[in-house]
């Protein structure tokens, strides 16, 4: 939960060519994240049978969450570190852009 609570910070201060490493590891961890929050929703009840039911997730609004929200939020997470591995060929082309403007 940590991880999604402060999501927003570190996609802020994490985004740049520099920090690549770092986004790319909180990348990492929204999965892990994902997965660990459906695993444990799934198992639950084998844990705990008196626990509380999952029934409510079974039917419409909250039946989108496992099934639509979930995969998409994990498709942003592997698109952007797909992102993230570019920047930093990407930042050292626009530098030799730079410099070749610099030249002319």
């Amino acid at each position: 939960m940590a991880i999604g609570a402060t999501a927003t910070l570190a996609a802020w201060q994490l985004t740049t060519p520099s920090h690549r490493n770092s986004f790319i590891l909180w990348q990492a961890l929204g999965i892990t994240d994902l997965v660990i929050a459906v695993s444990l929703g799934t198992t639950a009840r084998l844990l705990d049978p008196s626990g509380p039911s999952m029934l409510p997730l079974t039917v419409l609004p909250l039946s989108l969450v496992p099934t639509f929200l979930v995969p998409l939020f994990t498709i942003f997470h592997v698109i952007c570190i797909a992102q993230a591995r570019k920047w930093q060929s990407a930042s050292g082309h626009t530098g030799q852009v730079a410099r070749t403007a610099r030249a002319l």
